[in-house]
């Protein structure tokens, strides 16, 4: 036999045991607790198979054992579970108006937290990342994973380039190398929308719902897709995402895009807090006067809390606001037939009423009984959908569980 052929042989040999690993393991994280005969019978593998897998998984520390199982006749099984504390992932979300991340165990349950304001664009905002990044490997007491990156923009995500982010300021950043080479961990980086959108898949999924879209309102506003339990990139980049800058008012403003009237002008949190500031300085009693001494410190806080309080002229622009945002809902409902619309980010703090003005500009604008079959909710994950998508990065490509 060649050096060739043993090469190979053992290649093969490699795979294989690392295909049975992420096969067990998979299973495992998917249930709370599993024997290794239902692993067996689950995935196919001889039993032999798996209790090596096993024996492996149990000595990296990533699956323990928790004692015996109902007995099914014979000897009592013993039970296994995935130890969500053996590893550490750190999510970072790049989106909003400070740089947030966080440090989550393999559950995604948050650990540590951590968040840098932002202030400027270009070289700045990568010092800022940096910084912020500084302080999560620090806060980690467990083996990290990983990072997960979800931002704002065009992303080459297989070779982990920010293409374009207009308002980070970044283009052909090759921001993953930049934090591989500072940190010596995996980097993967995804579109703010798409990572709110593998968050809840992965996370917030009781039904395991195989198609839904999320509709994610930070500085921008962009859409994340899962079709067939599959993430939807649009041919390996992130532009399917960029929603907030198709044009939904003739004559708008000037967009940071360089075009006017997109999407992101009357719907993203910018336009949110000019919208609050001009009913603070046109109605004097608007309840944002008790919240904030003058227009320019009213922010997304007190918006929130004059709206919850039941300030009529809040409640008349969220109203006007689930319109924009139903023109874009309109269009994936049509184009996509998908069955469940998530708002998330800022803009799920208003709640229930939002995702009502979405919903019924869809029916005014698309075929009513198609609209009708589209369920329209706010995310429960409220502001860390983004940071856990991140994070659910790398537990799917690292440890293949997702």
């Amino acid at each position: 036999m060649s050096l060739l052929s043993l090469h190979t042989q053992k290649l093969t040999r490699d795979e294989t045991k690392s295909h049975h690993q992420h096969l067990a393991l998979k299973l495992i994280y998917a249930n709370s607790e599993i024997s290794r005969a239902d692993i067996a019978r689950a995935t196919g593998l001889t039993r032999t198979a798996v209790s090596a897998v096993v024996a492996e998984l149990l000595a990296a520390g990533l699956v323990e054992e928790l004692g015996q199982g109902p007995s099914a006749g014979g000897k009592p099984p013993t039970l296994l579970r995935v130890v969500a504390g053996a590893r550490q992932i750190i999510g970072i979300d790049l989106a909003g108006a400070a740089l947030r991340g966080c440090v989550f165990d393999l559950r995604g349950r948050p650990v540590h937290q951590a968040s840098v304001p932002f202030l400027t664009g270009g070289r700045g905002t990568l010092d800022l990342v940096q910084e912020l990044t500084d302080r999560l490997v620090a806060l980690a007491d467990r083996p990290l994973l990983g990072i997960g990156v979800g931002l704002p923009g065009l992303i080459d995500t297989q070779l982990g380039i920010v293409q374009q982010a207009v308002n980070l300021g970044w283009q052909e950043l090759a921001l993953g190398d930049l934090l591989t080479e500072r940190y010596g961990l995996p980097v993967y980086l995804l579109n703010d929308s798409q990572a709110a959108a593998l968050a809840e898949y992965t996370f917030a999924n009781p039904t395991r719902a195989a198609d839904l879209a999320v509709m994610l309102v930070e500085q921008g506003v962009s859409a994340g897709l899962v079709i067939g339990g599959q993430l939807y990139q649009g041919g390996g980049h992130s532009g399917a995402s960029e929603i907030g800058h198709v044009r939904a008012v003739e004559g708008g403003e000037l967009c940071a895009c360089g075009h006017f009237g997109c999407l992101e002008t009357v719907a993203g949190q910018r336009a949110i807090l000019r919208w609050a500031r001009t009913i603070y300085l046109n109605q004097p009693g608007s309840l944002l006067r008790q919240l904030a001494a003058d227009a320019p410190q009213i922010d997304l806080a007190a918006v929130v809390a004059a709206y919850r309080a039941g300030d009529p002229a809040l409640t008349q622009m969220v109203t006007q606001l689930g319109r924009y945002l139903g023109i874009a809902a309109t269009n994936l409902a049509v184009a996509l037939n998908v069955p469940l619309i998530i708002l998330a980010g800022s803009v799920a703090q208003f709640g229930d009423p939002l995702a009502q003005a979405v919903k019924a500009e869809m029916l005014q604008r698309s075929f009513a009984p198609l609209a009708e079959l589209t369920e329209v909710r706010v995310s429960a994950l409220g502001a860390d959908a983004v940071m856990l998508g991140a994070a659910a990065l790398l537990l799917a490509n690292e440890l293949r569980v997702v």
